[in-house]
């Protein structure tokens, strides 16, 4: 799941909120299109809005759970093409809400809070695991594979995460990915000592993507906080 239409309320209420235009990117989905083609229609998308005459330093990313990653990876990738190419690249802003951390998770809360999330902590040994079927899906799940997954690109975390764009992260306290979206952020703040723009909110007792249940007060207060974020920014 993930693309336009089971987002339209989602984006529909930051849309309101934020006083912005938005552009849904309809990208491919696995596994009948494992990783790397949705970072690859996610950079032809901002491109794409580059060459319609938006700055980069206008475009504000924005995703949820697996959505939030490939934000991450998208801001890694503009990092290097800038470097490359001199070119800025680099986008206004970031919202994670409730990010899927990377392909390499171990957080105690994958288990401790799957008594309360939707989500279920599918083991990776398993090939039905979303993370099997998001990278090389049906491949054997050997040390070879397990250290492909350890690259920055599928687990930020273990990455350079420097030169950020201003960041704020949304997630609740009782989601599988709790653990591990504080060690993303921890490891944001590392990163870039000399900015205070990486931000965090954690939602007592909300599940993953909370944002979704548009009538809770949590979720009201999540979206009027990413509307001071984008204009802060």
């Amino acid at each position: 799941m993930g693309g336009p239409s089971s987002h339209r309320e989602v984006l529909g209420k930051m849309t309101e909120s934020s006083k912005l235009r938005s552009f849904i990117i309809d990208y491919r989905l696995a596994p009948k299109h494992p990783f790397p083609a949705q970072l690859h229609d996610a950079f032809i998308a901002f491109q794409h809005l580059v060459n319609q005459g938006f700055k980069s330093h206008n475009i504000v990313l924005a995703g949820d759970s697996a959505g939030g990653h490939l934000c991450v990876d998208l801001v890694l990738l503009l990092r290097h093409i800038a470097k490359t190419t001199l070119r800025q690249m680099t986008p206004a802003g970031v919202i994670l809400l409730s990010p899927l951390p990377g392909m390499h998770m171990h957080g105690a809360s994958l288990h401790k809070n799957a008594v309360y999330d939707y989500l279920w902590p599918t083991p990776i040994e398993w090939p039905t695991s979303p993370i099997r079927l998001f990278y090389k899906p049906g491949q054997k799940y050997d040390d070879e594979y397990r250290k492909e997954i350890c690259d920055p690109l599928l687990t930020p975390v273990l990455g350079d995460l420097s030169e950020f764009p201003p960041t704020i992260i949304q997630s609740g306290s009782s989601e599988i990915l709790i653990d591990d979206i504080r060690e993303l952020y921890v490891k944001l703040k590392l990163d870039n000592p000399e900015h205070g723009w990486i931000q965090w909110e954690e939602y007592p007792e909300m599940v993953h993507v909370f944002h979704r249940f548009l009538n809770r007060p949590e979720s009201e207060a999540a979206f009027e906080s990413l509307a001071n974020f984008v204009a802060s920014l």
